[in-house]
Parts: C-alpha cells; structure tokens; sequence
C-alpha cells in the first residue's frame, strides 16, 4: 500500500491486477486522481483479472474518487510461437469490447509478427520489452538480422591476470578445460556474480583487444578465463568485450 504514496508524490500511472490493489487505492489518501491500467489474464496466468472478474473490477475503480482515468491491458503469452495470439485477443474484445479506456496489448513478439491489421485499431500502447535490448523475443526462429534490430547492451571488463599452461593443466571449478597443448590464457575480472551467465561453457565467444577468441573452463563468481592464443600481445588491462559492439 506504501507504493501509492510513491505513485502520487511522483505522478505515477500504474498496473492494478488484482482485487487487493483495489482496496489499497480505497483506503489511499491522494490529492490527484492516479490513471490506472488494469489488466486482464486472457491465457498468460501471471497477473490479471480473469475475463469474468474483469468487468466488477473496472466498476469498482470507476467509482473511486483516488482514481482518474482507466485503461486496459492484457500480455500474449504466445506471440512468439505458431498458437500466436487470436486466442487471448478474442477473450480481452469479449471482456472490455463495450468499456471505455486505451487499450494497451503488445509486447515484442506482437509488436514484430502480429503488428499489422490485427492489433493497429485495437491498441493505443504498446510494451515493447525484449526488442528494446536489441534480441528477437522469437529466436531461434528469427535472429535478430531478420528483425533488423541491433544489442543495445555491451559488458566489458579487462584481463587482471594470464597464466602459461602445460599441455594436461586444467583450468577453473572441476577442471572440465584440458590443455591440450601449452596456451596462454587470461583472466578476466567477471563472473556470474556481475549477470554473465554460469551455463556458459569453453569457447562461448569474447573479444580481447578486439580480437575474437573464447572462453576456457566454468565462469566462477567474479572470474572468468578466456584463450590468448589469437591474441598473443594481450595481457594485463586488455580490453575484454563479453557480449555487445
């Protein structure tokens, strides 16, 4: 409930998916009507009014004073996949087809593979989420060159040390890397601790110095080594590019 108090002092509009929400904003004192978007579960079952419970929860905010204006909002659970959409979009036009109010309706993968004549005259807003990070929210079908779309994300670090190996050495948590021969490695100052993914195995590509190469080993917490071997004049300092330009 102390969230509303937010949501006035700084003029937030926000999402109300359930019936507790109501009764905070009845008992929330405001000197400004909040505009409101309340959401229907048509078939996502994350947040939402089902489609029955949707038309008692827009009387009820109609007839708050804490409240001004209400617009209406649902989320594809299939836009990215062959079900696509057709389902959830007729349960949200049967539930809300006579209720005033902007509709807001896609998210990425409706944004690129439904956005033409099905959703243009239903929806005044859309949430584009994961296209905004510049990845195709439908790969593997569709890379992110079908969609024309580019990262917009780029995590760097530098190499804090390199090692020499011997050929049989192993490298990092269970020694699942082998030298095969000796190799010069580096070791980069990022982990899973720093949001790089743990599953990431040897030869996940990085850039050192510009040059590409691959990981060696797992990722540990806050360390990561990668091969030197394209890169003979890195060391200490070299620029590291884990994802991005």
């Amino acid at each position: 409930p102390r969230d509303l108090e937010a949501c006035s002092r700084l003029n937030l509009w926000h999402v109300v998916h359930c019936d507790e929400q109501i009764d905070w904003l009845a008992a929330h004192k405001t000197h400004q009507p909040h505009r409101i978007f309340l959401k229907l579960n048509s078939g996502m079952n994350r947040l939402g009014f089902r489609p029955a419970a949707g038309r008692a929860a827009w009387v009820r905010l109609n007839a708050l004073p804490q409240v001004d204006e209400i617009s209406l909002m649902t989320h594809f659970a299939d836009a990215d996949g062959e079900r696509g959409i057709a389902h959830q979009l007729a349960a949200f036009d049967a539930a809300t087809h006579d209720l005033p109010g902007e509709r807001s309706l896609s998210n990425s993968a409706a944004l690129l593979r439904h956005g033409g004549e099905a959703l243009a005259p239903r929806s005044d807003w859309v949430r584009a989420g994961i296209l905004c990070y510049g990845s195709a929210p439908d790969f593997p079908a569709h890379d992110i060159a079908h969609w024309g779309l580019r990262p917009a994300m780029t995590l760097r670090s530098r190499l804090i040390a390199t090692q020499q190996l011997h050929a049989g050495d192993t490298v990092g948590y269970g020694s699942s890397y082998v030298a095969r021969a000796p190799q010069r490695i580096g070791i980069v100052a990022c982990g899973y601790a720093d949001g790089y993914p743990r599953h990431c195995g040897s030869g996940t590509p990085v850039l050192v110095d510009g040059v590409r190469t691959g990981t060696v080993g797992r990722v540990s917490m806050d360390m990561l080594a990668v091969d030197l071997t394209p890169v003979p004049a890195a060391g200490i300092g070299s620029e590291v590019t884990l994802w991005g330009h």
